[in-house]
């Protein structure tokens, strides 16, 4: 096939992802995951009329937030001179200042939360929640849903200040790999409101994103409430970036003799400066003796557009991909070298996934692994007939290695897999369409292959897991086949598959009880966890449900979710008007188990 055909065809699958909508939606143990009292919470103190305070008792203003990467880090943190108090001014006129009672970016009429997703349950609590909440989370279909609570616009809980509860949201979304949506939240809070705890997430945000221009409008009050050397040293990159080379280089020359930053953190900021308009500096930057990666580096080498070696990633988090991939200043290729990751985190969608690989069609010096991908993909939404598209899906799913890249491939291949008619000659590889289309929300083009697939297979599973609206009860000799089909250690899968059945009310009442006795299994198993999110359901709270959800999805992978947390979080998703992410999440446990 050639190039020009190839990248027709991605162009093609590009129009196509946006003709189809989305029908459903557009490890610690779990007594752990609770901060104490959390089962019988106190009354939450009455609120205050009036604008939130910008510190408030109990917040965590005084708290620096955990770093994501990790690094030698040597700079100076502390000075021990004193800066003098600078008065920052605002020209926001108070009719144009944004509300810290009700921060977020999505609003419910926009596919966001409800404003009150958390009830009347203390902010203390719920920020708790969040900062246990270390990851990684085993379902992508879960950090979906907490990424949309956490940009939704909702109200902010009693006893919590608005800018400190955002700076935890942000944080949050940063370890999930959603630098993007963590930098747009972060700027929803007036620079006058901003906390030394929102200052601190905030810098990460900006480097997350390669973004120092994005520090600037709060530089002077970060050096003041924060009072670290990176904050001294972003006067020098905001005066380069305004064309005042006479102050940045001041600057610059003040965080060398002071020990602002150091080593390699100090000569990128010195490249930044340079970059700056009017800038003559010209640094070289050398990595051979650099030992781990940092936030600083991260978003200074991105910004000044160096790559650095693979090597200084080796002990950052999985999110760390979710944060490349999201880079503008990167080429597609260089881009999709971490797509996969970052599909599997569910940083990227399929739509996403498809664009990406129409753009490295056009870079003469992707390498020819990356090209074939690109060019099988293409294959595999316009070849001329179904067998051609089923088998150039095929080579993507069997060509990728296990874990993220075959999590990648399917959902790479989510609405191409919805084009294929649900027929009996493509029954060999129904499984893996339908885990295809599900990877996309796309249940009713999933549910059409109910009559296709075999009684205990996985696409029976899945299909009777998602599909939407009235499903026949799955019966004993179903369960017994797909168990009979189980190649998971202690039958994993199969207990997955029963908590999902059962949390969605999907299996006949016998079966259940004589499945679970096969499977010596007790999903129903009751915990301080269990007990506040069954809780949290019967108050309608919806937001609560899901972030507790996400907290018991803390996991390496399926294989190590415990499978009473699948029957609770899929029961309480459902009681509070959250079917499609209760029936995806569930689908998705049975597909990856």
């Amino acid at each position: 096939m050639t190039d020009k055909i190839s990248k027709r065809g991605l162009l093609v699958a590009s129009a196509l992802v946006l003709a189809f909508a989305l029908p459903a939606l557009g490890q610690q143990g779990p007594e752990s995951l609770l901060p104490e009292g959390f089962g019988d919470p106190a009354p939450p103190p009455t609120p205050v009329a009036g604008r939130p305070t910008p510190n408030v008792p109990g917040s965590s203003n005084d708290a620096a937030p955990a770093t994501p990467l990790t690094g030698d880090e040597s700079a100076t943190e502390e000075e021990a001179e004193e800066e003098p108090e600078l008065a920052v001014r605002f020209d926001v006129p108070p009719s144009a200042r944004q509300s810290l009672n009700d921060i977020g970016i999505l609003s419910e009429a926009s596919g966001g939360f409800p404003a009150d997703s958390f009830g009347a349950l203390d902010g203390t609590f719920l920020r708790q929640i969040m900062e246990r909440t270390s990851g990684p989370i085993a379902s992508r279909w879960g950090t979906i849903m907490a990424r949309r609570l956490l940009a939704s616009r909702t109200n902010t809980p009693t006893g919590v200040n608005g800018a400190d509860w955002t700076a935890e949201r942000a944080w949050l979304l940063l370890r999930m790999g959603d630098s993007v949506v963590a930098r747009n939240l972060v700027q929803q809070v007036d620079g006058a409101d901003y906390t030394k705890r929102l200052h601190e997430v905030a810098m990460q945000a900006y480097l997350a994103n390669g973004d120092l221009a994005g520090m600037c409008p709060i530089t002077e009050s970060g050096v003041r409430l924060v009072n670290n050397g990176r904050w001294k040293m972003t006067r020098a990159i905001c005066a380069s970036l305004a064309g005042e080379q006479g102050s940045a280089t001041a600057f610059i020359n003040q965080g060398r003799y002071q020990g602002w930053v150091r080593g390699v953190d100090y000569l990128l900021a010195e490249k930044a400066v340079g970059a700056g308009i009017n800038g003559r500096r010209s640094v070289k930057i050398e990595w051979e003796n650099v030992e781990g990666m940092n936030p600083w580096r991260f978003g200074f080498s991105a910004a000044v557009g160096l790559e650095p070696p693979e090597r200084l990633f080796a002990n950052t988090g999985r999110q760390v991909d979710g944060w490349r991939v999201q880079l503008p200043m990167f080429t597609p290729t260089v881009r999709a070298k971490y797509a996969s990751n970052a599909a599997a985190l569910g940083i990227l969608s399929n739509r996403n996934m498809v664009d990406l690989y129409a753009q490295v069609l056009d870079d003469p010096d992707a390498p020819d692994a990356v090209r074939a991908r690109a060019e099988n993909l293409g294959n595999a939404y316009i070849a001329s007939g179904e067998d051609d598209r089923v088998a150039a899906m095929t080579s993507l799913w069997t060509t990728a290695a296990a874990g993220a890249d075959y999590h990648a491939s399917l959902v790479m291949t989510a609405r191409a897999a919805a084009l294929i008619v649900p027929d009996a000659d493509h029954q060999a590889e129904a499984d893996r369409l339908i885990s295809s289309m599900l990877t996309a929300g796309l249940d009713r083009s999933a549910a059409r292959w109910i009559d296709v697939v075999a009684d205990g297979s996985l696409g029976w599973a899945l299909v009777t897991l998602a599909a939407p609206g009235r499903v026949a009860p799955a019966d004993y000799g179903s369960l017994d086949d797909f168990f009979g089909n189980d190649e998971s250690i202690d039958g994993h899968k199969s207990r997955l598959l029963l908590a999902g059945l059962s949390g969605l009310g999907r299996i006949e009442t016998d079966a259940r009880r004589e499945f679970a006795s096969d499977l010596k299994v007790n999903i129903s198993r009751q915990t301080p966890w269990s007990k506040a999110i069954t809780a949290a359901a019967g108050r309608g709270e919806q937001g609560t449900v899901a972030l507790m959800a996400m907290a018991a999805l803390q996991a390496p992978s399926w294989s190590a979710v415990p499978t009473h947390h699948l029957y609770h979080i899929v029961r309480s998703l459902r009681q509070v008007g959250l079917e499609a992410e209760a029936r995806m999440i569930a689908a998705e446990a049975v597909t990856f188990a």
